[in-house]
């Protein structure tokens, strides 16, 4: 009998839960569970914004490198600087591609699908149509390392020009294995002259490189005689480069090159549109007075300084909430897409033309 008393004491201390309380305890495990998907949720969407925000800036700053680079150089002639003017002995020396004399061009773009002066054929597949339409710009110039002149024939008797051995590793690859194509353009200088002409060959005479540049029927050089001797000088390899905007095979756009007579290639994704203006000297003291579109410039020999602005989406879609308006090149413009967009600005000098 005490045994069953205190078991029956015990049963009755003993107390369940209740549907309320039941109810009430997934409630609020449901809306903790809420906040922590909402915090989870959030911090994913911020992460995917600073990501693409940050591989835009990574973006611009690779194009104005690449862009800097090429421009900076425009009119590089070596030591004689551009007081001499260039001899070119090339058969086609008067085509887009090899006129070496104007080192930049600009190509305005007027409308979505038109530009001023008309964009030539070696431009393929520019990006048109959209609000605005895109710049292109051309850059004449060196394309990579030099290689001393340490002999070059006089004009009776003109085998070659003899290189020394001090190549960069860029152009020692092209003198290894020189292409058969037309790109393989090089522009000889010392302080007193420059040429510019096709290499027909190259040979390996006692440890130096011999230069072959044959003219004739059928031969890429108008005269084997290059205007004078180039002893103690330098030899580079030139090209023209064709910068502009095109549709990569994953339907972003993307700023595109296009060197000599290569294929055009992508160098960056995600460069949406490209605006330029030049800044040209009209006063003779080598600094800019105004900067004008291409289609306005009134004398390539007197531009002194790019301006470009470059207009960066992010490659992923749906980014943001909602369509983000932006403003580009004085028009105010809102997407159908939710990609970010930002405007990125550089000013760069010709330093072959700085005072």
């Amino acid at each position: 009998m005490k045994s069953m008393r205190i078991n029956q004491a015990f049963s009755r201390s003993q107390h369940g839960l209740t549907l309320v309380e039941m109810m009430v305890a997934m409630t609020i495990g449901l809306v903790l569970l809420g906040g922590v998907i909402t915090v989870l949720t959030a911090s994913q969407q911020t992460c995917r914004v600073n990501e693409a925000m940050a591989r835009m800036q990574e973006n611009a700053r690779y194009a104005f490198q690449l862009l800097s680079r090429d421009i900076r150089m425009a009119g590089y002639r070596g030591c004689v600087g551009d007081v001499v003017a260039i001899t070119n002995v090339l058969n086609n020396k008067n085509d887009f591609l090899w006129r070496f004399d104007q080192p930049l061009e600009g190509f305005e773009a007027t409308s979505a699908s038109g530009w001023t002066p008309a964009l030539p054929s070696e431009v393929t597949s520019p990006l048109k149509g959209g609000d605005v339409g895109r710049d292109v710009i051309v850059v004449r110039g060196v394309e990579d390392s030099y290689a001393r002149v340490i002999s070059h024939a006089s004009e009776s008797a003109d085998p070659g020009v003899e290189l020394g051995s001090d190549f960069g590793k860029e152009l020692q690859k092209y003198f290894d294995k020189p292409p058969s194509n037309s790109s393989f353009i090089v522009l000889a200088s010392n302080c007193q002259g420059i040429t510019v002409f096709q290499a027909t060959g190259v040979s390996n005479v006692s440890g130096q490189k011999i230069i072959a540049h044959a003219s004739g029927s059928g031969e890429p050089n108008t005269a084997t005689m290059l205007g004078r001797s180039f002893t103690g000088g330098e030899v580079v390899r030139i090209s023209t480069r064709i910068y502009y905007i095109r549709t990569n095979p994953g339907g972003i756009p993307a700023l595109y090159w296009k060197r000599g007579s290569e294929k055009a290639e992508e160098l960056v994704e995600g460069i949406e549109n490209m605006q330029i203006q030049y800044g040209e000297d009209t006063d003779g003291d080598r600094a800019v007075d105004t900067y004008r579109t291409a289609d306005l410039v009134a004398d390539w020999e007197n531009v002194v300084s790019v301006r470009i602005d470059l207009l960066v989406q992010s490659v992923e879609d749906n980014v943001t909430s909602q369509s983000q308006t932006y403003t580009f090149n004085g028009e105010t413009v809102t997407p159908t897409d939710r990609r970010l967009r930002q405007v990125f600005s550089t000013v760069i000098s010709l330093r072959n033309r700085a005072p």
